[in-house]
């Protein structure tokens, strides 16, 4: 039973590890889009006079994108940020039992960010809210927030059930093979 929870919880990480990657193919384009969007903006202002007048805009709503699309994808592959020589001196399953508690603590603030931002979408999305210059709907923009925060909190939950069902497994296989001896 216990192997199979692990199995599923797995699953889970893959699964999420699979939708980041997607995200960070996302992030990648939107960062290509940007610098055509910049390098074509300063070439037409030099050469031509005419700037494209929404290149701050468009910048800052491809910025928003990208930032948030690649945020899960650092997440499960282990590239967040950690106190690395503390983390080093702590003992085995001390290590582990930090990490989810930390991870635990994510999912909490995680929760608490998802709801602001997703009432904010909502009002956005009720008013119809539309950008300055170009008058592009906001809300779909705002709503990648607390979608992508969606999955980086599930990202987060499936690597802490991960950790915790790991450390049963090793904890009742060690009690196992000393009740054997």
């Amino acid at each position: 039973m216990l192997r199979r929870a692990l199995r599923l919880a797995e699953g889970l990480q893959a699964l999420t590890a699979g939708a980041a990657r997607w995200l960070a193919y996302a992030s990648a384009a939107g960062i290509l889009l940007i610098v055509v969007l910049l390098v074509t903006s300063s070439l037409k202002r030099y050469l031509f006079q005419q700037p494209i007048h929404v290149t701050e805009e468009l910048g800052g709503l491809l910025f928003l994108g990208t930032t948030f699309c690649g945020l899960v994808y650092g997440f499960t592959q282990n590239r967040h940020v950690r106190l690395e020589l503390f983390w080093r001196l702590l003992p085995h399953p001390w290590r582990e039992l930090m990490e989810v508690l930390g991870y635990v603590l994510c999912l909490v603030a995680l929760g608490v960010i998802i709801k602001q931002t997703w009432a904010t979408t909502v009002f956005s999305y009720e008013i119809q809210g539309r950008s300055v210059m170009t008058e592009i709907l906001l809300w779909p923009w705002r709503l990648l927030i607390p979608a992508v925060l969606l999955l980086l909190a599930l990202a987060v939950f499936s690597r802490s059930v991960v950790i915790v069902l790991k450390l049963v497994d090793t904890a009742v296989s060690d009690n196992q093979s000393q009740s054997n001896h």
